[in-house]
């Protein structure tokens, strides 16, 4: 099996009060997941951007509880990673739906590593010839 390229958007579900059931299972029964770092630039972003104390503080807690559960599973932006985003972003433009550039590194990294790009926002990555997986509509 494939391995998994992990979202924001889905470790971000489980900040919430209560977080969807499918995306709880998903990532309680998958061991094969990936993470790549641009995932904790946009967590830092977030806990930065908290108004509220208490917020940032359950924020920065969470990101590195996430740390330290994907430890040896981060993955990093390196050459390969950073061509095909490019490559990625200018089939979006050429197709008429631009791909944002953090959209662009997580969906490299799951086209580099042979993924499946798992994320609640499978429109934003239609037009690339890439895996997706959205846990909120899979089948139980």
């Amino acid at each position: 099996m494939a391995p998994f390229v992990i979202d924001t958007n889905i470790v971000s579900e489980l900040t919430r009060p209560a977080p969807h059931p499918a995306v709880v299972a998903f990532l309680n029964q998958n061991s094969d997941l990936l993470l790549s770092v641009i995932v904790f630039h946009e967590l830092e972003f977030g806990v930065q951007c908290a108004r509220d104390t208490d917020r940032r503080a359950k924020l920065q807690a969470f990101a590195i509880m996430l740390r330290n559960r994907f430890e040896g599973r981060i993955v990093d932006v390196d050459f390969p990673i950073a061509e095909t985003a490019g490559k990625l972003r200018a089939i979006g433009k050429t197709k008429g739906r631009p791909l944002a550039e953090l959209d662009a590194f997580i969906a490299a990294t799951a086209m580099v590593k042979s993924a499946t790009l798992v994320t609640r926002n499978t429109k934003d990555f239609a037009q690339l010839e890439i895996s997706l997986l959205n846990p909120w509509e899979s089948p139980e």
